[in-house]
């Protein structure tokens, strides 16, 4: 298991961490399985150019310990280097779906 920091949106937050108080999972536990079901999907279209969070919307995000199995860790780095997209956003394209947005 690795567990780095990663970025979650504010808005996006708030839908898992009151799922934590509602069903007394970590919100570790809820991010992994959203990056885990996302990263079960085959297709994953390339960006245009190389994504990083711009400067000015870091404060529009809030930084969360999570849990990852090394694999997904690894996947995750590797789709990201592939689409040219960040992690955050994968992880964040990730919430979205397992949240149903």
């Amino acid at each position: 298991m690795v567990r780095p920091w990663v970025k979650v949106s504010l808005c996006q937050y708030q839908e898992p961490k009151r799922l934590t108080e509602k069903r007394g999972k970590p919100l570790s536990e809820i991010i992994r399985k959203a990056v885990s079901e996302f990263l079960k999907k085959k297709d994953f279209p390339a960006g245009p150019a190389v994504s990083s969070l711009a400067r000015e919307t870091r404060n529009r995000y809030k930084s969360v310990s999570a849990y990852f199995p090394r694999s997904d860790w690894s996947i995750l780095e590797e789709i990201a280097k592939d689409t040219a997209k960040c992690k955050t956003e994968l992880i964040s394209q990730a919430l979205d779906e397992y949240l149903g947005k």
